[in-house]
């Protein structure tokens, strides 16, 4: 009996446990259903709208097409860089078009069109060999199949294999047909899917467009278009400043790749690179042209739908007067080759600068470089990516400065004399080596007294000249007024201008170099770059504003005529600093800058006395080296009419013959300053 009863106690043991069991799987499942029921409701009804979008745009989507750029006018409305259309055979692959469809479109498109092969590279031919000789591919890698079935070899050692036994013995093999085939599938397989992919956009003839039009039925993907380069309407001149863009080819930079394709950017899309194409990118960019393509659910694309037409981008209104601009090169190539004449034969450089001084707008700016072998090319890009030292010119500059700190007055008057300290240094002027002769601060300008800028700017330091004074031990404070001094006409900072890799000019330490201090007040020490000796002088001439420097003068929207669009932006002259000094004070220095160009005494008189309107300026020689040999910088700065200043400019000579004899570097100004004011008298007599 109590064996039965512990029999049955165990049995309902068991069974309540099977039971429990039964019922926890039971519930698992019952939650798991829940679960699943909960998430497609959730994916059905919360989400339902969202996928379905999804499978739509898998089978629409937009791709953008490119379109030309916005061109580039002159201040008067000509027209500088432009777009000349072209021909081209674009190639778009599917999502699901295979390596054999693309190959086999390639071979009927090579009936078609002549494909240059030049940029055909030895990968190229190996994978286009690999492609089409698979049976001779099998026999060379026999082995090598054998080794990576075993796992004995990676298929990047099996691959690297490959590569190494197709030696140009086996691409040589390819037919000139066959490597046709092979450049035209290079181009199409290195465009990403559903992207437009140009195949041939040079010397697309009539025939081959004719040809491939009307068979686009026979080649999927393949389509005819038009694509542009950009077309320099006078050719080399300011070429360089325009700057370059990409070619389909090179598309986006490497380096700003990443910046490119955050801005919407495609790969293989054109971009500025350099100066203003580069600087006014998201300018010059057209708007895109946006297709829809249509695909099936295979993913091959079956139809195509313009979305947006797209437009060419916004226009560029430049400071620069094209005329002018031709006509300061063609000045500058002639100085060239009459001073080489005359014995500057190391001269290696030329800049110029010209503006209106009143607003910041360049009206022109040229450089030219000069090799040992008297070969000219443009360097029109250094009136502000280099930097020299400047001579006399900044002399201004001091006097102003002398002004400001309170350490010299107006109409001051000093004595010019060689000046000694201790220690045996001594220093003197070009005009007056051995006597006294007692200037004013305007006759120091009109013969350009090194002098007179020492003892001012030893009054900076406060330390007033003596005879075989020891010079200040400690010049950091008053090197420090100087520089703020100069700095504030822009000599040592940046003009502003509206171009990339401007340079500020260089910098010496000042501060237990007494010496070096007293080179910087004649421009001997410090650097400075061509632009900012012009915005310098015409600081000065507008009585006192520094105005940033600018090439746009607007941005215009695109015209489909050949008149300009509606105006965008108006690139006012932007006022950066106005200096500290007083109109009486300014009146002085520029009373100077007349007396330099038409007293006989003034060191620019030979060149600028009798321009077509009385004009002002100053000259300026800096004592500089080249291989070891002494040499000079020339300068020139000026303004014309000398009352109420429409024009100005500045020049540097880099490296001519140490004086005397002194070369007509100043006849350059000379006829710039006539050329501009009898254009001007032209376009005021035009009607």
């Amino acid at each position: 009996m109590l064996r039965r009863l512990k029999q049955e106690t165990n049995e309902l043991k068991q069974k309540r446990l099977t039971d429990r069991r039964i019922n926890v799987i039971f519930i698992a499942v019952m939650a798991l259903l829940t679960v699943l029921v909960l998430r497609l409701g959730y994916l059905q009804i919360a989400n339902g709208e969202s996928y379905k979008k999804a499978v739509d745009n898998n089978e629409n989507i937009e791709v953008n097409e490119s379109v030309p750029r916005g061109r580039i006018y002159d201040r008067n409305g000509k027209l500088l860089v432009d777009n000349v259309s072209k021909k081209s055979i674009t190639y778009t692959r599917g999502r699901m078009t295979t390596t054999k469809e693309m190959l086999d479109t390639a071979k009927k498109l090579a009936e078609y069109i002549q494909m240059p092969t030049d940029a055909l590279t030895t990968r190229d031919k190996q994978d286009y060999f690999i492609l089409t000789r698979k049976e001779e591919v099998n026999q060379l890698m026999a082995k090598n199949y054998k080794m990576f079935e075993q796992g004995m070899m990676t298929q990047d050692e099996f691959d690297a294999a490959l590569y190494k036994k197709l030696t140009p013995k086996y691409t040589a093999q390819l037919s000139p047909e066959e490597r046709e085939v092979a450049a035209i599938y290079r181009e199409m397989s290195s465009g990403s899917q559903l992207s437009p992919q140009t195949i041939k956009n040079n010397h697309v003839t009539e025939k081959e467009y004719a040809l491939v039009s009307q068979n686009l039925s026979k080649m999927p993907g393949i389509d005819t278009s038009m694509d542009w380069d950009r077309k320099y309407i006078y050719g080399k001149t300011l070429k360089t400043m325009f700057g370059q863009v990409s070619s389909k080819e090179e598309g986006l930079p490497k380096d700003l790749v990443d910046y490119y394709l955050a801005k919407g950017y495609s790969r293989n899309d054109r971009v500025g690179q350099s100066y203003l194409e580069f600087q006014y990118e998201n300018v010059l960019r057209g708007k895109k042209k946006k297709m829809r393509y249509i695909t099936d659910k295979s993913g091959k694309i079956i139809n195509t739908k313009v979305i947006d037409e797209g437009s060419r981008g916004n226009d560029l209104i430049l400071t620069i007067d094209i005329d002018l601009q031709k006509k300061v090169e063609a000045f500058v190539d002639k100085h060239i080759a009459i001073l080489r004449s005359q014995g500057a034969k190391d001269m290696d450089k030329v800049l110029v600068v010209v503006q209106d001084p009143n607003n910041g707008d360049i009206l022109a700016l040229a450089g030219r470089q000069i090799d040992k072998n008297g070969r000219i090319t443009d360097y029109h890009y250094g009136t502000f990516t280099s930097q020299y030292a400047v001579g006399s010119s900044v002399k201004g500059a001091t006097l102003l400065t002398g002004y400001k700190t309170g350490a010299i007055s107006v109409g001051e008057k000093m004595i010019d004399e060689p000046l000694k300290f201790q220690g045996g240094l001594t220093k003197h002027s070009y005009f007056n080596q051995n006597s006294k002769v007692l200037i004013s601060d305007k006759e120091a300008l009109m013969h350009s007294s090194n002098v007179y800028m020492f003892k001012t700017a030893l009054k900076i330091a406060g330390a007033a000249y003596k005879d075989n004074m020891q010079l200040p031990s400690d010049i950091t404070e008053a090197g420090l007024k100087l520089r703020k001094g100069m700095n504030q006409f822009g000599l040592g900072v940046k003009t502003g201008i509206d171009l990339p890799n401007e340079v500020a000019g260089q910098t010496g330490v000042l501060k237990d170099n007494p010496g070096n201090y007293l080179d910087l007040a004649i421009g001997q020490y410090d650097t400075y770059t061509p632009l900012q000796l012009s915005q310098y002088i015409s600081t000065i001439a507008n009585n006192g504003y520094r105005i940033q420097s600018h090439l746009v003068k607007e941005i215009r929207e695109p015209s489909k005529t050949d008149r300009l669009g509606a105006v965008k932006k108006v690139f006012a002259g932007k006022v950066l600093n106005r200096i500290t000094n007083s109109q009486k004070e300014i009146d002085e220095v520029k009373a100077g800058f007349d007396m330099v160009f038409n007293r006989v005494e003034g060191t620019g008189y030979a060149s600028f006395n009798n321009t077509v309107v009385r004009s002002a300026g100053k000259t300026g020689t800096a004592e500089v080296f080249q291989d070891g040999e002494s040499r000079v910088n020339s300068t020139y700065i000026g303004y014309a009419p000398e009352k109420n200043p429409q024009m100005s400019f500045s020049i540097i000579y880099t490296n001519q013959p140490v004086p005397p004899p002194w070369l007509p570097g100043g006849d350059l100004g000379r006829d710039i300053i006539n050329a501009y004011f009898q254009d001007q008298a032209h376009k005021t007599a035009t009607p």
